[in-house]
């Protein structure tokens, strides 16, 4: 008998644990707020103070306390709101486009930008000198008409 005693006390201090553990909130209000929506003003949660958000807060307190996980929060909301509750668009379906359009914007943009270095590199110092040589050189007939004029306010000068 004492040994049913003993066996039933080891087994009941090592479930009490398990079962604090399961009772304990598995994440905290101020982590899914900021991930979920007001149906109402369309504002994060954490930043609305309509009605709404309210029974929203409400609902994922008492499920919190109850030990749901964040995940089923969610769940639970979208099935009652839609996914417009989300802050995020879910990374799949139609929602990856909005995970993926800025992402390809910004690599496309440094593709270019990498493009633009190395051409502006690429270019030999020589043929930019050329090229400004080329542009500010005076043709002859330029040149000649200038020697003239130069000329002729010399002998008016004198």
């Amino acid at each position: 008998m004492r040994r049913l005693a003993l066996l039933a006390l080891a087994v009941l201090v090592l479930a009490l644990p398990v079962a604090a553990a399961a009772a304990e909130p598995r994440f905290r209000m101020s982590d899914i707020e900021s991930e979920l929506m007001c149906p109402t003003c369309q504002s994060r949660l954490d930043m609305s103070h309509s009605p709404a958000a309210d029974r929203i807060r409400a609902f994922i307190e008492e499920k919190r306390q109850l030990g749901w996980t964040e995940q089923e929060v969610k769940d639970a909301l979208v099935a009652d709101f839609g996914p417009a509750v989300l802050a995020a668009p879910p990374a799949e379906g139609l929602g990856l486009v909005a995970w993926l359009v800025p992402l390809l914007a910004v690599g496309g943009g440094v593709v270019i930008l990498v493009g633009v270095v190395v051409v502006w590199r690429r270019r030999s110092p020589t043929s930019v000198a050329a090229d400004g040589a080329a542009g500010t050189a005076p043709d002859a007939v330029l040149d000649a008409r200038i020697d003239a004029a130069l000329a002729e306010l010399d002998d008016t000068g004198r």
